[in-house]
C-alpha cells in the first residue's frame, strides 16, 4: 500500500514554504531570546520581576512556574504560550490550504483527474501536516539546545527537555487533526477556517481562563491544552507515556475519520 503521493507532497512543500519559514522564524526568535535572557546568577531577580506581574496574567501565560534553573525556565516560558500559539496558527492555516482551499478554488478537480485515489490524496495531505510540524519543531528545538550549550553550557538538562517536547508535539498534532477534519468536511474556505480555527482557539482560551483562578478550574476539563503540564511531564514518566499513547490514538482516529469523510462525500468541484 502506498501511503502518500511524493509528487503531491513535494508540491505542498513548494506552496507552503512561506508559512513554514515564517512560523519557524518567529519561534526561532523567541528560542534564542529566551536562552539569552537567562542568567543563572540573576535568575532569582528575573523570577521576582515576573512575580510583579498580576497573578492572573502569570498563570494564564504559564509564567508562574519559571523557576531558577534553565530547563524549568524554558519549559514554562516557551510551552506556556509561545510553543502553543504559533504551531496552532500554522496547523490552522495549513489544514485549510491542503484540503478546503483546493475544493473551494476548484484545483481539487485537477488532483482527482490524476491516477491517484481520493484516499491517497487526502492521506498525503494529512501526512504532510504531521511531518512538517515535526520538522518545524525539531529544527527550533535543535537550535534551542545548540544555543543553550553555547551561551549556558551544561545548564540545560537535555534528555528530560527532549522528552518534554514529545507531549506538546502530540497535542499540536491532535489539534491539527481537528482543523484537518473541519477542512475535510466543508467545501468552502470560510466554513473550514471558521470551525477549523474556532475550535483550537476556544481550547486555548479555555486553558487560559482555567488558570486564572481556582474558581474557573473546571474549564480545564474542556481543553486538550490543559494536558500540557511541563513540571509533571519533566518528572512523571508514566504520565508522559500514557498521555502520549492517548494523544497518538486520538489523533489517528480523527485523521482517519477525516479520510473516510473526504472519500465518501460529494465535492462541489
Amino acid at each position: 500500500m502506498i501511503l502518500m503521493n511524493k509528487t503531491l507532497f513535494i508540491a505542498n512543500m513548494k506552496s507552503n514554504w512561506g508559512v513554514f519559514v515564517f512560523i519557524a522564524g518567529m519561534l526561532l526568535v523567541y528560542v534564542v531570546t529566551s536562552v539569552s535572557m537567562f542568567d543563572p546568577e540573576s535568575a532569582g531577580a528575573m523570577k521576582a520581576m515576573f512575580d510583579m506581574l498580576p497573578e492572573c496574567m502569570m498563570k494564564a501565560f504559564g509564567f508562574d512556574g519559571l523557576g531558577t534553573e534553565l530547563t524549568g525556565y524554558l519549559a514554562h516560558y516557551l510551552y506556556g504560550f509561545i510553543f502553543v500559539v504559533f504551531p496552532m496558527i500554522y496547523t490552522i492555516v495549513l489544514s485549510n490550504k491542503l484540503v478546503a482551499k483546493h475544493v473551494d478554488s476548484g484545483s481539487m478537480a485537477y488532483l482527482l483527474t490524476t491516477p491517484n485515489s481520493r484516499i491517497q490524496i487526502i492521506r498525503t495531505q494529512a501526512l504532510y501536516i504531521v511531518i512538517s510540524m515535526l520538522v518545524l519543531l525539531s529544527f527550533d528545538v535543535a537550535v534551542l539546545i545548540a544555543t543553550s550549550e553555547m551561551i549556558q553550557p551544561g545548564l540545560l538538562d537535555i534528555c528530560p527537555f527532549l522528552a518534554l517536547n514529545l507531549v506538546p508535539y502530540l497535542i499540536i498534532v491532535f489539534v491539527a487533526s481537528i482543523s484537518f477534519l473541519c477542512s475535510s468536511i466543508f467545501n468552502e474556505t470560510k466554513y473550514s477556517i471558521g470551525f477549523g480555527a474556532g475550535i483550537p482557539v476556544i481550547f486555548f482560551v479555555l486553558k487560559m481562563v482555567s488558570e486564572i483562578s481556582e474558581k474557573l478550574d473546571v474549564f480545564k476539563y474542556f481543553t486538550v491544552y490543559s494536558l500540557l503540564d511541563p513540571d509533571r511531564i519533566l518528572t512523571d514518566n508514566a504520565y508522559t507515556t500514557i498521555l502520549s499513547l492517548i494523544l497518538v490514538g486520538a489523533s489517528f482516529l480523527v485523521f482517519s475519520l477525516s479520510i473516510i469523510i473526504f472519500n465518501k462525500r460529494s465535492l462541489a468541484i
